[in-house]
């Protein structure tokens, strides 16, 4: 406890679990927060300017013990100034004496988590035989869902947008579409992710999608149109009272409640053919993802002890 472990984003992507157990990884912290093992408030938040957030993400872990906190803030003004949209901090603590024990870079853990979620989603849920995915927005997380949406089908075709078409080369060998709608047409696996912003102009709607599909709205509302989610057999939310709380602040406006959260929905053996799963980013990720990040850290040897 005389030092404070610090750990840089390069540190922390080298430190990350193989995609296939961060999978695992996920589903069981879903599990754990259906079964009421962890400690989770409504994330609390500034908004410093238009459309941009600056969050407070606790969590308790209660099965393995971990107490950990992402600050995290999301600025869609800055890929224009050569910027990260999503930039953060993990901070983890002793659960036994409240110390801090590590500081690490959060973006590459936010990033990694988000696609995991999704990942999770469509290993349940994805329509049998899925072969055709969706990607609206080429930023970081475009990239690492498409790696992800590989990951779980070497032989997925998808279809991308962009409003800087530029930004689409970065998804590696993906077919350009000329507008969302056009990227989601037909598709098995529609992953959303535009800025998240509080006057949404969702661009994608029921006409647009097939009899089956699985739809991953990472950016709340911006994206997908009301009637989309009316059509679903199932929807749920990784945290549905940070859902609520959400829909207080204007956003999901007019959506119906969720069934459940997307943890309950595991636990269920049924196969319903339109799913939507929107997940919002809960702070038990972060910190089951970072736990496992400073063990194979202090294995590795690797970070930077500073002094308290």
């Amino acid at each position: 406890m005389s030092s404070l472990l610090y750990l840089s984003r390069a540190e922390v992507a080298g430190l990350l679990p193989p995609v296939a157990e961060q999978l695992d990884l996920v589903e069981a912290t879903y599990r754990a927060v259906a079964a009421g093992r962890v400690e989770l408030p409504p994330k609390p938040g500034v908004h410093p300017r238009k459309d941009a957030f600056v969050h407070a993400m606790p969590a308790y872990l209660a099965d393995d013990d971990v107490v950990a906190l992402k600050w995290v803030a999301g600025y869609p003004e800055n890929p224009a100034r050569g910027l990260p949209y999503i930039s953060g901090l993990i901070v983890l603590n002793d659960a036994e004496t409240g110390l801090p024990v590590a500081v690490m870079d959060g973006a590459e853990i936010t990033a990694a988590r988000t696609a995991a979620a999704s990942g999770v989603c469509v290993r349940r849920w994805a329509p049998p035989g899925w072969s055709t995915a969706a990607i609206v927005g080429a930023g970081e997380q475009g990239r690492f869902h498409a790696a992800l949406l590989r990951e779980l089908n070497p032989a997925v075709r998808i279809r991308a947008y962009d409003p800087h078409p530029e930004r689409i080369d970065a998804l590696g060998d993906v077919d350009a579409a000329s507008s969302p709608a056009d990227a989601a047409a037909g598709a098995d696996v529609i992953v959303t992710a535009a800025p998240i912003v509080n006057d949404p102009a969702p661009a994608i709607g029921l006409e647009a999608l097939g009899e089956r599909w699985l739809v991953l709205p990472i950016d709340f509302d911006a994206m997908i149109a009301r009637d989309v989610i009316e059509a679903a057999e199932l929807l749920a939310a990784d945290d549905v009272g940070q859902f609520e709380y959400y829909r207080e602040q204007g956003h999901f406006t007019g959506w119906p409640a969720p069934a459940g959260s997307v943890g309950t929905a595991l636990e269920g053996d049924d196969a319903p053919t339109r799913v939507a799963c929107v997940n919002l980013g809960i702070g038990a990720l972060d910190a089951a993802f970072a736990a496992r990040v400073l063990a194979a850290a202090r294995e590795r040897g690797v970070g930077l002890e500073l002094p308290r």
